[in-house]
């Protein structure tokens, strides 16, 4: 089994999503990270935008919101914070007991694993990171060196993980909310999420055929983005086009007419490929219907073994 990437169509596929999102056109006159992506339109009361507060919660949200619907996720998690204000606390360990007590309250909706991982996280950003975000991306530049950092002290605290739960994606996406409210220098701060991959996929940005890991994916199609994105890098929000575009509109293509809101809309294949939120079934390569494809059945199956 061989995928490969036409970078050439990759290329023009992402820089018309990016320039659209800059010129706000197609959809994005009506969407933008400032009136649509969750980190941004979601915040506790309590916090100032860009303020320690403020990096301190969305880092541990953002470490959350993994296999979840973002727009419940955020706006709870900031009522539970405003609500308990010793969460913020560097230092303040919160019991088992007490975490899944505020869950349940707060109707947050994770795997039971997940209670465990927030006090870990929060454990060691507060010790190892001095409940800084900003000092979990110093002196590095890609996701590769955050890896090896993260490894060499892991070992170095005789850590098992210090954020577990937490992959590459991840340290993308959080990556991505701190350019858009800190002054960061990291060069990678795109996700490659199931959306990335579910438009590459449809658009033929992708060839070959079979079966691929996600996470095989991802890695293959990070460095490629990261290129393509480089003149975007410094744009506030552009960041979060492809969410948007996929959220707002690849969700909806089996349904409505989105050809007006879609700047890759004659380039792609149509929503046959496209769920609403593709990690909530392992195969988010089959087909939804009804759906209404504009070109051939992409051969390319993405799965998640995780």
């Amino acid at each position: 089994m061989m995928i490969n990437i036409n970078r050439r169509r990759f290329g023009i596929i992402f820089r018309s999503i990016f320039n659209a999102y800059l010129l706000r056109s197609h959809g994005f006159a009506l969407y933008n990270a400032e009136n649509s992506a969750p980190q941004v339109i979601n915040k506790p009361k309590c916090v100032e935008i860009g303020d320690q507060r403020h990096l301190y919660w969305f880092t541990l949200v953002g470490m959350s919101d993994t296999r979840t619907t973002s727009s419940t996720l955020y706006p709870r998690f900031a009522e539970m914070f405003d609500r308990n204000p010793t969460l913020f606390k560097i230092g303040y360990i919160p019991t088992e007991k007490r975490v899944t007590e505020l869950f349940r309250k707060y109707r947050i909706a994770l795997p039971v694993k997940q209670i465990k991982f927030f006090i870990e996280r929060k454990r060691h950003l507060d010790l190892i990171f001095n409940g800084n975000p900003l000092e979990i991306y110093s002196d590095v530049k890609t996701i590769d060196e955050l890896m090896l950092k993260l490894n060499h002290l892991k070992k170095k605290n005789g850590i098992k993980n210090i954020f577990p739960g937490a992959k590459r994606k991840v340290f993308t996406l959080l990556a991505m909310f701190l350019s858009e409210f800190a002054e960061f220098d990291f060069e990678e701060v795109v996700p490659v999420d199931v959306w990335v991959q579910s438009i590459a996929n449809s658009t033929h940005a992708l060839s070959g055929e079979g079966v691929i890991d996600i996470n095989k994916l991802e890695q293959m199609i990070r460095p490629v983005l990261v290129k393509v994105f480089k003149n975007f890098k410094h744009h506030h929000g552009a960041a979060s086009a492809t969410w948007i575009l996929g959220n707002k509109f690849c969700s909806n293509c089996h349904r409505t007419d989105v050809s007006n809101n879609c700047p890759v809309f004659k380039l792609c294949d149509g929503p046959s490929l496209r769920m609403r939120h593709p990690e909530s079934d392992k195969h988010y390569g089959r087909i939804e219907r009804p759906f209404n494809p504009r070109g051939k059945f992409r051969k390319i199956t993405i799965v998640s073994v995780s």
